[in-house]
């Protein structure tokens, strides 16, 4: 495990999947970043590398080529090295090798570098292309906020996004694969309440926000969770439907490139968003969280 801390946070990560287990404001002691309860889901904030989503029978391909690769990518999986540059800065990394090779054949160093500053934590993925052809990837984070019921109802937590009047969602099909048809979701002065519903069939998946950024918030009490991610064109909300009861947490996701979609062909170039970088050169996004 890594730790981070200063005078407002405390954060643990873990080398595997370079995933944040832990985040505690320090202000009142609590913590913010779900526990990973496999009654819900095992996970707290997975980094999903180097594609977003499952694809349609686990495979795409390139230069024509099949490849299979399983949900969201080989990197929540993988463990990471890490560096710790200081109390309040640590970089993970990890290479391509011949696991990766088969799923992925490119030859790459991707980097999670996390960093604090005051009550705020910038997460950045880098991909550095290190093969001599374009290479493609997706890249989008996973995290899951803890939701108390001690003083608060689900029903009293919200997801706001500003100066809006209502959510444009991608509209999934029969498989789950994204189709190009939408639905409306009306906001109550710019918020997403919360319900049991909300995720029913599942993931609430944006695109074409006019602003890139969301706040986490409750009306019992005052403690917000606000995210920017102005690197991602993609925004995603998610939490297991649970039809008898309330779910603990709900997943915030900022997504460079859309999920499959039942209307694509297999080829990786041609997913919608697709990154590309150039042989021999680098590129990052990154989002931050600020805790109040």
């Amino acid at each position: 495990m890594q730790y981070l801390e200063n005078e407002h946070l405390r954060v643990c990560i873990d080398e595997q999947g370079a995933e944040i287990v832990s985040l505690i404001r320090k202000s009142d002691g609590s913590e913010c970043i779900w526990e990973g309860d496999p009654t819900f889901w095992g996970k707290h904030a997975p980094v999903l590398f180097p594609i977003i989503g499952r694809l349609k029978d686990q495979k795409y391909t390139l230069n024509h080529k099949p490849y299979q690769i399983s949900r969201h990518g080989f990197a929540r999986d993988m463990k990471f090295s890490a560096n710790q540059v200081s109390d309040t800065c640590v970089t993970f990394s990890i290479c391509a090798n011949e696991n990766t090779r088969e799923m992925y054949p490119y030859e790459f160093e991707f980097i999670v570098r996390y960093t604090l500053d005051g009550s705020s934590l910038k997460k950045e993925y880098i991909v550095h292309n290190q093969s001599t052809e374009t290479l493609y990837y997706e890249v989008g984070g996973h995290d899951a906020y803890r939701l108390s019921f001690e003083h608060a109802n689900l029903t009293d937590y919200y997801v706001e996004f500003e100066g809006m009047d209502n959510l444009q969602t991608i509209v999934s099909d029969a498989d789950a694969f994204l189709s190009q048809s939408h639905r409306t979701l009306p906001l109550d002065q710019g918020r997403f309440f919360l319900t049991r519903e909300s995720f029913h069939p599942d993931t609430v998946i944006l695109e074409h926000l006019p602003v890139r950024r969301c706040t986490l918030g409750c009306t019992k009490h005052d403690h917000k969770i606000q995210m920017d991610f102005t690197d991602f064109d993609y925004f995603a909300m998610w939490s297991p439907y649970k039809s008898d009861v309330d779910v603990p947490f709900v997943c915030l996701e900022p997504w460079s490139t859309l999920p499959d979609g039942s209307y694509l062909d297999d080829a990786l170039e041609n997913k919608v968003g697709i990154r590309k970088v150039a042989p021999g050169q680098s590129e990052t996004l990154s989002f931050t969280i600020t805790i109040s």
